[in-house]
């Protein structure tokens, strides 16, 4: 796939994952977002929490990236960049393909089971990815294969700047997906 194909796509799918949370989400009460399927299984507040946590640490990191591609004119060689994988992206984006459908263990760090939350965390969700759309629309310029972006709490692995901006929409897709088949 090349760059500008990939960028259309996340940001066609990033709209349609903001407009599922606003229509399937957002209006439902607090009692119907807090329904569990069973004792060990999410429900659609936890899904969403969980997406804000990387939403929180990697938009800083993506901007930063955008900001220095662009000082560097890190530009776009135009129609027909494709777009590279580095081994971690190729990864973790096959764990994250809603398609696989196979439940994951997720680390005691990202995993939010049974914490206490309300419906601010659909707003801060929603302020996030509005976040990332502005982002998806700003690095159209950029050559999406030359920014790196370290993956995880340490950074020690990195992900381009395309990577992991694909890695954050299908990561979305899989749990938006996860919680608004918890609400019904």
């Amino acid at each position: 796939m090349d760059q500008i194909e990939l960028l259309g796509k996340i940001e066609s799918d990033l709209r349609d994952l903001l407009e599922m949370v606003r229509s399937r989400l957002s209006n439902q009460p607090l009692e119907a977002l807090q329904l569990r399927k069973g004792m060990e299984s999410w429900n659609a507040l936890e899904c969403i929490a969980h997406l804000n946590i990387f939403l929180d640490m990697y938009l800083p990191r993506i901007e930063r990236s955008i900001h220095l591609a662009k000082a560097r004119r890190w530009a776009q060689t135009g129609q027909g960049a494709r777009v590279s994988y580095t081994w971690v992206a190729r990864r973790v984006l096959r764990i994250a393909d809603v398609a696989t459908g196979k439940p994951r263990r997720t680390p005691k760090r990202y995993d939010l089971i049974h914490q206490p939350m309300g419906k601010e965390v659909l707003k801060t969700f929603l302020i996030n990815s509005e976040r990332l759309l502005r982002n998806i629309q700003a690095v159209k310029e950029v050559d999406l294969n030359r920014p790196k972006i370290g993956w995880g709490p340490s950074g020690f692995f990195k992900m381009t700047l395309g990577n992991m901006l694909e890695w954050l929409v299908r990561h979305g897709q899989r749990h938006v997906l996860q919680a608004t088949r918890n609400v019904g």
